[in-house]
């Protein structure tokens, strides 16, 4: 509750309302699809697994399209001082996430992930979430969901690895 009030009063100051339910809840966003920072850099399209690689190696901001039409982010790009949310968003903490939970699980994409290495896995198989928490000095907090279970649990990952964002 007192995230959702917290959340109110953000998007009121930038005139978005949010629609209040029976059950008090935070409303996620479709899956974040941007290849410009909000200065209008253009964000790295790694479209090669060698390029995916390179830019995970070296800490540098990307994304990928899945064959599904899909998009991707490796965490650099969500800790880049340009922003990747539109204005007025931002990707949720690990603690916002907690309260998101609920939400994902009625609003499933399955966009899957790509690895350090390049490689896309389960592609319509998980949806994999970052949030915006730092857990080590090499990974961060993010969620997943498996196409085939009713849950989401939460790990820590690699920060080189793609997975899809939400505001």
């Amino acid at each position: 509750m007192k995230q959702l009030k917290k959340l109110e009063q953000k998007y009121k100051n930038i005139g978005l309302e949010i629609e209040r339910l029976k059950a008090p809840k935070l409303e996620l966003s479709d899956d974040l699809k941007v290849t410009k920072y909000n200065n209008d850099d253009p964000i790295p399209l790694a479209v090669s697994d060698e390029q995916w690689r390179e830019f995970g190696e070296n800490k540098i901001g990307a994304f990928c399209v899945t064959g599904r039409g899909d998009y991707l982010y490796n965490w650099y790009a969500i800790d880049d001082k340009r922003g990747v949310a539109p204005e007025g968003w931002y990707i949720p903490s690990d603690e916002e996430w907690n309260d998101l939970e609920e939400q994902l699980l009625d609003n499933p994409v399955y966009g899957g992930y790509r690895s350090s290495n390049g490689t896309y896995n389960y592609v319509g198989g998980y949806s994999d979430f970052w949030s915006s928490t730092v857990s080590s000095g090499t990974s961060a907090w993010g969620r997943k969901l498996n196409y085939g279970t009713s849950g989401v649990s939460r790990s820590s990952t690699t920060k080189s690895y793609g997975f899809s964002l939400r505001c």
